[in-house]
């Protein structure tokens, strides 16, 4: 009868680990796919990057952006892109991002036709929010 139930106390505690294990790698390394634009401000031009401690990590560029899955549902997405030339994703460039509830796993460069239609109206809305009204003429600056 012992011996029975450390096999069955066994059984469970390698069922919850296993059940932990796979939540924790769902949460981590699968993502979603989300839409976003490189801002027409953004400067892709490659810089330093530094570690947490301080040491030189190589060129590139940090991205932090606001993303849209199908749905037009929003999240924020951060990520850095290693490269010394000039093959970071410029402004007016759009992406599919794929994210973890973490993390960024993955990004591609995409045609804007490919962005599902409810992610577009938000990234659109967003463009408009961001980008500046121009300037009325001063009336009296005519004088």
């Amino acid at each position: 009868m012992k011996k029975i139930m450390v096999i069955v106390i066994a059984v469970v505690v390698v069922a919850a680990l296993a059940i932990v294990g796979k939540n924790y790698y769902d949460s981590r390394y699968v993502g979603k796919d989300y839409y976003t634009v490189v801002p027409a401000d953004f400067d892709a031009t490659p810089e330093t990057i530094y570690s947490a401690s301080g040491d030189d990590m190589g060129k590139g560029k940090e991205y932090k952006l606001t993303a849209y899955n199908d749905q037009g549902e929003a999240k924020s997405v951060e990520w850095y892109i290693y490269t010394a030339d000039s093959s970071l994703p410029q402004p007016g460039t759009y992406l599919r991002v794929s994210a973890s509830q973490q993390i960024v796993t993955g990004w591609n460069l995409i045609n804007e036709g490919d962005v599902p239609a409810k992610a577009m109206e938000k990234i659109k809305a967003t463009e408009a929010i961001d980008t500046p009204a121009p300037a009325e003429p001063n009336a009296n600056s005519a004088r």
